[in-house]
């Protein structure tokens, strides 16, 4: 188990494998910031304590990559779920995975199978986001609320879509526990909150009556 000094090491989260090789350590925190400057929401939201916490998960997944890929899958989910129910849709873990495995790639390029298991989960990730709402309906919503809402935070589109997508797998805490900042009228303007209203919407009606009728 690693150390408290360990570069991802983060003691809310406690004990769990962390890697070794500080080629690894630095392609983990090299993806975390890469997901954070895509997405400023993270900042935004959770701040520096965010990132450590972002990083600590980043190591963690990178751990997993000595694992089969049913295990790597199993516990990806989860940590998805997981982050979901506190405000991190899962389209944002399929974008940490992907970069995670090409930061990964890029500093141990002899191991491109072991790192691409990151990869194949992201992969699971995005098939079940499309069972519920196909990617040209998802870039297109996400392209009109950036339109409809003007000013604000880039990407956040999507992620009230794929929230929507969360919600249609069974993981009821994701669209609320994501539109109760995201829709805050203290924080946003009122077009910015209406094209919240209007995004979500859209995407439940093109999910599906199985969404649609949920509260």
């Amino acid at each position: 188990m690693p150390s408290f000094r360990h570069p991802l090491y983060h003691p809310d989260v406690g004990q769990h494998p962390l890697p070794d090789d500080a080629r690894e350590i630095a392609a983990v925190l090299q993806a975390t910031r890469r997901c954070y400057l895509a997405h400023p929401y993270f900042l935004a939201r959770y701040g520096q304590r965010g990132m450590a916490f972002a990083n600590s998960d980043g190591g963690y997944l990178a751990s997993l990559t000595g694992s089969g890929q049913q295990q790597v899958d199993e516990q990806v989910f989860w940590l998805a779920g997981v982050l979901a129910a506190r405000g991190m849709p899962r389209w944002l873990m399929e974008q940490h995975l992907e970069l995670l495995c090409d930061e990964l790639c890029q500093a141990v390029p002899d191991q491109p199978r072991r790192f691409g298991k990151l990869q194949q989960a992201a992969q699971q990730l995005r098939l079940a986001r499309l069972a519920w709402i196909d990617q040209r309906q998802f870039d297109a919503l996400a392209a009109a609320f950036e339109s409809a809402a003007g000013d604000g935070l880039p990407n956040a589109g999507g992620l009230l879509v794929s929230a929507v997508c969360d919600d249609c797998c069974e993981l009821p805490e994701a669209l609320p526990s994501l539109t109760r900042w995201l829709a805050d009228s203290g924080r946003f303007s009122v077009s910015w909150c209406a094209a919240v209203a209007s995004t979500v919407a859209q995407a439940r009606a093109l999910a599906g009556a199985s969404c649609r009728d949920k509260p």
